[in-house]
């Protein structure tokens, strides 16, 4: 019987595979068994331990090698995530090399570095996933950059923007929230051997030589100074993901709104076969986005966690550790698979500029307010033209007359001599602003 989230029926298929078994034990393990490999080569390379050792060592570490059922029932009779682990590697190695596995090193340190190792796997799939995602925001925003749709405050409309506008948005605020996150992978994927507390204590002096031999051997950054105790750098990789499931759930929750039957502006892919409810045959629903909004908060609701992990007490606090160690491959599989389903859904967006030109024009005129405010006040300056068009506004919203009628009915009660046109000024696409260059200066000039 599967229970979690990531492994059922039911649920299973919101995630990505090959998140889900980056995070396995069995990968899990082999993380492990390649941080220890790498320990090996790095002090057998300095004379801590013997050669033929390390290359017994590293030959040997392979998961497939191991036992898994003897690890768990080893795990659960020794309460030890880890040392059942070191006992059937030491199996495996044989006698003479099992004496030097694990040299100097606390299990800390192990799962610590091995986690870097699979969030970096997890890294470069999200990058690859948000690439694909940034080419499709890009080519929809150019193609949409002159669809004129009713830009909206608060639910209501206010002003005329274009599709495009609001696209080109997304994109630059993605490509900066996948900037942060490349920028913190260098102090987020470390190497920290320092051993029990952190000191190198058991590492003959050469504990910093070793530390930097395995962030070669493994192409991670060297922890500067290798405490148990701080976890600052995965919070703050974590923390940019949360920017980034703040951001999906944003964009998927427009999409939801701009989906709705009323608007129709906009709708995800669909295909034959899809079914949206099981008494109603005529549904179409976003389900997509509306499995990213979910996705988006099991993610959000965590980083808080990794926040509590960086609380360890004294030179070591497994309580806190545990929690990191929990968190991280969860969120890293919410935020694998938040990226790729954030590409299909903008892929496979259909949008429909004839129903935003057909909404635009629900309000009869009065989503161009400003406009004609600007214009008036030109002449009459802008405080007494506001008042007009507010008068004229809630006239025209109380009787349902047109906004036009209303415009010229306060123009004459105030007394007020007009040289604006105020049927040109009621002409949507025409009062779009800079948004059509906006998304040609975005485009070219968002740093990539």
């Amino acid at each position: 019987m599967n229970t979690g989230m990531f492994e059922s029926c039911i649920t299973g298929h919101w995630f990505n595979p090959q998140a889900v078994e980056l995070w396995s034990d069995v990968k899990t393990i082999q993380a492990w068994l390649d941080v220890e490999a790498a320990l090996a080569q790095a002090q057998a390379k300095l004379g801590v331990i013997p050669e033929e050792c390390a290359q017994k060592i590293t030959q040997s570490a392979n998961a497939d090698l191991l036992n898994i059922d003897a690890i768990k029932q080893g795990i659960r009779e020794t309460c030890h995530p880890f040392v059942p682990v070191l006992r059937e590697f030491e199996r495996v190695c044989g006698k003479q090399a099992a004496g030097y596995i694990h040299w100097g090193a606390t299990t800390q340190n192990i799962f610590d570095t091995a986690a870097s190792l699979q969030l970096r796997a997890s890294h470069n799939l999200i990058t690859g996933y948000l690439e694909k995602a940034l080419l499709s925001f890009s080519a929809l925003a150019l193609k949409s950059k002159s669809y004129t749709q009713a830009g909206r405050t608060h639910g209501q409309h206010a002003l005329p923007i274009t599709f495009g506008f609001k696209v080109a948005s997304w994109f630059a605020e993605l490509q900066r929230i996948k900037n942060r996150l490349s920028n913190a992978t260098s102090e987020a994927f470390t190497v920290s051997l320092g051993g029990a507390v952190g000191t190198f204590s058991a590492m003959e002096g050469k504990g910093r030589e070793i530390q930097e031999g395995m962030a070669a051997l493994l192409n991670l950054t060297s922890n500067t100074i290798p405490v148990r105790t701080s976890s600052d750098s995965q919070t703050h990789y974590v923390a940019i993901l949360g920017q980034l499931a703040s951001f999906t759930e944003k964009v998927a929750q427009e999409i939801i709104f701009l989906q709705r039957t009323e608007l129709a502006e906009l709708e995800e892919s669909f295909h034959h076969g899809k079914v949206g409810s099981s008494t109603m045959a005529q549904k179409r629903n976003p389900q997509n986005a509306q499995n990213l909004v979910g996705l988006s908060q099991l993610l959000r609701a965590r980083v808080p966690l990794s926040y509590m992990a960086m609380l360890k007490m004294n030179e070591g606090d497994a309580a806190e550790s545990n929690v990191m160690d929990v968190t991280l491959p969860e969120v890293a599989i919410l935020a694998v698979s938040i990226s790729e389903n954030l590409f299909k859904l903008i892929d496979g967006l259909q949008v429909y500029p004839e129903k935003m030109l057909e909404n635009i024009k629900l309000t009869k005129g009065l989503i161009l307010s400003e406009s004609i405010m600007m214009a008036l006040a030109k002449d009459i300056g802008r405080a007494e033209a506001h008042h007009i068009l507010y008068e004229a506004a809630m006239e025209s919203v109380l009787t349902g007359a047109a906004f036009s009628d209303c415009i010229r009915a306060q123009l004459i009660k105030e007394d007020v001599v007009a040289t604006i046109d105020i049927d040109k000024l009621l002409d949507e696409a025409s009062y779009i602003g800079e948004a059509e260059s906006c998304v040609d200066f975005v485009l070219q000039n968002v740093k990539r």
